[in-house]
This record gives structure tokens, C-alpha cells and sequence, in this order.
């Protein structure tokens, strides 16, 4: 674990002053000019953790005597649409912001702007490519210039980009040393997203520096309280708002869910059975806030928590145990033992566990006319990512014949070449995660060895 020996208040922290341990360590990495990596399910903190990075008191504390006060580019790779010459006008375009409000070499700024004006006029992916390299080696040229690249909700991007455009990232990382630094935000740990070699040596800058957020210490949770408390004008109790800490678990969006429905009186007892609890996962926005964090989590993960649902700790296999745990999963009971991190989420896997695992009518489903989109009885179209949902109404359109790679790589990159079978697959992966009972064992997207893919439609 880095240290830092920089004293961070509040005001690092605009949106709610919380996570400074995390942020202690994602700075000192960024202070010896590491990349690094942080990794967090649905609504855990981990953009407002990012974007503090961008406040003066954290970016001074990223100086150092080798190294000036950097210039923070914030990316929120949801704005980076889904083909590579998106990707790198939304770099550019932030990056010539914040250049240009940090105060950068008026030289500097110009010439970054007219190269990203180039970008907005340029038809092909290699001049965007060729343009975007020779706009960062410009700033190689600024002595005082130092970039740290912020690239959040960094998920789909990674998964769904060719190669290049990463491949490029490497090489300007290995041409500029530590005056260009990434910091990527993901659902997962990199290598899980995407495995294939061809990125390989972008996720190896990552490798040593990965943090994965924790659910909120009681003291954070907290002072997350205060400032909700802060904003809204009608408070709870102090047993209502204890109780939203207790049931919460440390989960910021649970929390924050929570707390909203003390105030308005949603949570009238102090005491909840696990019957009523289960009852209040059924609610919205409870039950939108697990639902989500349980799609995120990965097959295994699933998995693992069913089965200590079910059978209790000595159900878990080690590996589960500690895959678990080490997302802050499983907590430690008062007792000993572990325990579900949030005895509402604990309650939600409880119905979860009640629900047939795999439908015999259902499968995935598209209103090709609306965009909407189906998985049994779960509309879910708005947790796909634009490529995804191609993905799936193509193999929908088609009908259950066979989409071969070239006819997917077309028709979701718009290239008739070019696309590796790899990215492909990692495509359909992120698909079936979201769309199959047990993506391991897929039932509705369906591989046809040497040829491609195709969608098994139920009745």
C-alpha cells in the first residue's frame, strides 16, 4: 500500500468527503508516476473518487520534487460512443479543456486545438490515429506539461475497441515515461474484461497498481450521511439513519437509497425482520441498486453468494472465499465468521435464490421497433452498452442462423477486416453476462465452432 504524507481535507473531496484512504493511495501512485487501476462494482464511489483527482489541493499533492503539478484530464468513457475515432476525439477535446483551464503555455493549447480540429474533419482511422500521437508527442515538447489521463466507466470501451487505439496508449506511455499517466475505472479488474494478447502490454502498466473499493467503513458511512443530511430538508431520526448505515452495509448507492426513504418515512420500523426485508428489496429503488451491483459481479461471484445464502460459509469453496472477500463481498461477523457486507443485499440474494435459474419460455427477446430488449423477464436495455445491443439484435434479426465473425465484425465496427476473433469473443462475453442464466454455460447465445454465433430462440 502507498503512503502519502500530503494531510487531505475535506475539500478534496467537493461531492461528499469520504474514501481518503483510497484516494491516498490512487495519489501516490500517480505521485511516482505509476498507472493505476480502480476497480468497483455499480455505485460504490468510485467516480467521485476519480473525479476528486482533479481538485487543486489533490493534484498539488501529486508534485513532487521530480515532478511538476499535473494537468488532469477527467473522461467519462460513456460520452466515447463505440468505434476508435470517437474514442480519441473525447480525449482530445478534454484534454485541450483542461489544458486550457490549468493555465498550460498558450503555444500549447493552440496547437493541441487546431491537431483535435483536424480530428473533427478527418475521415479514416488512421489519420484520427496518427493525429491523436502527434498532439500528445506535442506536449512532450512542454517541459512544465505533465498529463494524468483519467479514463472512467472505462468498461465498455476496453472490451469493445480493436486493439489500436490501446496499443497506441502503450506506446505514448512508453515514449513520454511518466509525464502521461492512466488512471482507468472499471466494474472489473482489467485482465477479466479482456484477455486477449494483443492488449496484453496496455494492462501490464496496471498490473502492480490495481485498488479494489471496499463498501464504506462505518466512519465514511457516516460522513456520507452528514452530507445527504446536508442537502436534503427533512431528516430522519437517529434510529432511522442508524438504521440506513446498518442495512446499507457501506454500499454508497444503497446507502443514499436508504436514507432517502427514512426521510420521507419508508422506513418505519427501527427493527426489521428478514421477511420484511426481503419485502423491501422488492421496492424500487432498492431493488434497482442490488439488481444492478448483482449484474455487475461476475459468474463466480454470483455463484459463490447463492451458495453462502444457501449453505452458509462452510458451503464456499476457497477460491470462492476469497474472490469474495476480496471485493468486500463477504465481512466479518461480530461472532467470527463472514457474513453478507449488507444484510439488505443479503436479503435480495434471498430472493434471488428463490428464482428459477433458467426458463424454458423466455430467452432473449427484442421489439426491434422500441430497441427494447429481454432476457426472460428482465427488460435489459439500458445495461447494455451500444455495441452490445447491436450484438444482440443482430443474432435476434437473424433468426437463429449462424452470424459468422466477418458478418458480426462488419456489422457491429462497420470493417470487413481487421477484427480478431479475440475482441469477438470478448464482445459475446460481456453479452452473455447480462443476458445468460450461467454465462459459463451459455443457452441463449450459442457458439458454432469455426463459423460464429447464433441465438437460440425460445418459445
Amino acid at each position: 500500500m502507498f503512503e502519502s504524507s500530503v494531510h487531505l481535507s475535506d475539500a478534496a473531496f467537493p461531492e461528499a468527503p469520504i474514501r481518503e484512504a483510497d484516494l491516498r493511495y490512487v495519489l501516490a501512485a500517480v505521485r511516482e508516476g505509476q498507472c493505476c487501476s480502480v476497480v468497483a462494482p455499480s455505485n460504490m464511489g468510485k467516480s467521485l473518487l476519480l473525479k476528486s483527482l482533479s481538485q487543486d489541493e489533490v493534484r498539488l499533492a501529486c508534485a513532487s520534487a521530480q515532478r511538476n503539478v499535473p494537468v488532469t484530464v477527467f473522461v467519462d468513457c460513456l460520452e466515447a460512443g463505440d468505434n476508435e475515432h470517437a474514442f480519441y476525439e473525447l480525449l482530445l477535446r478534454r484534454t485541450v479543456d483542461e489544458l486550457e483551464g490549468c493555465g498550460a503555455p498558450p503555444a500549447a493549447v493552440g496547437t493541441m486545438r487546431a491537431i483535435h480540429q483536424e480530428v473533427l474533419r478527418t475521415t479514416t482511422d488512421l489519420s484520427v490515429r496518427s493525429l491523436f500521437a502527434t498532439s500528445i508527442r506535442e506536449l512532450d515538447r512542454w517541459r512544465e506539461v505533465r498529463l494524468v489521463v483519467i479514463l472512467d466507466e472505462f468498461d465498455d470501451v476496453f472490451s469493445g475497441l480493436l486493439p489500436w487505439p490501446l496499443r497506441q496508449l502503450r506506446a505514448l506511455r512508453d515514449a513520454l515515461g511518466d509525464k502521461l499517466t492512466y488512471v482507468t475505472g472499471t466494474s472489473r479488474r482489467l485482465e477479466r474484461l479482456r484477455s486477449d494478447a494483443e492488449t496484453h502490454e496496455f494492462r501490464e502498466l496496471f498490473h502492480l497498481h490495481t485498488l479494489v473499493l471496499q463498501p464504506l467503513s462505518r466512519a465514511d458511512s457516516k460522513r456520507l450521511v452528514a452530507h445527504l443530511a446536508a442537502k436534503q430538508a427533512s431528516v430522519p431520526s437517529d434510529e432511522q439513519e442508524e438504521l440506513a448505515v446498518t442495512l446499507s452495509g457501506g454500499h454508497p448507492g444503497l446507502l443514499e437509497c436508504l436514507y432517502s426513504m427514512a426521510s420521507h418515512g419508508g422506513l418505519e420500523s427501527v427493527k426489521l425482520t428478514i421477511a420484511e426485508m426481503v419485502e423491501l428489496t422488492a421496492q424500487d429503488p432498492i431493488q434497482t441498486e442490488c439488481r444492478q451491483l448483482w449484474d455487475e459481479l461476475e459468474g463466480e461471484e454470483r455463484d459463490g453468494l447463492l451458495t453462502f445464502v444457501g449453505g452458509g460459509e462452510g458451503a464456499l469453496e476457497e477460491a470462492q472465499r476469497l474472490a469474495l472477500k476480496s471485493k468486500g463481498l463477504l465481512a466479518r461477523a461480530e461472532g467470527g465468521g463472514a457474513t453478507i457486507f449488507s444484510l439488505l443485499f443479503e436479503a435480495f440474494l434471498r430472493r434471488e435464490l428463490r428464482r428459477p435459474r433458467a426458463m424454458e419460455s423466455g430467452g432473449v427477446r427484442c421489439n426491434l421497433k422500441t430497441g427494447q430488449i429481454w432476457s426472460d423477464d428482465r427488460e435489459i436495455t439500458l445495461s447494455l452498452s451500444e455495441p452490445q445491443r447491436r450484438l444482440v439484435r443482430l443474432l435476434y434479426q437473424s433468426g437463429g442462423a449462424i452470424c459468422t465473425h466477418d458478418h458480426i465484425a462488419e456489422q457491429i465496427w462497420g470493417v470487413g477486416e481487421g477484427v480478431t476473433p479475440g475482441a469477438i469473443y470478448e464482445l459475446v462475453k460481456r453479452v452473455r453476462q447480462k443476458v445468460e442464466p450461467d454465462w459459463r454455460e451459455p443457452s441463449y447465445v450459442v457458439t458454432v465452432p469455426g463459423e460464429g454465433y447464433r441465438l437460440k430462440l425460445l418459445e
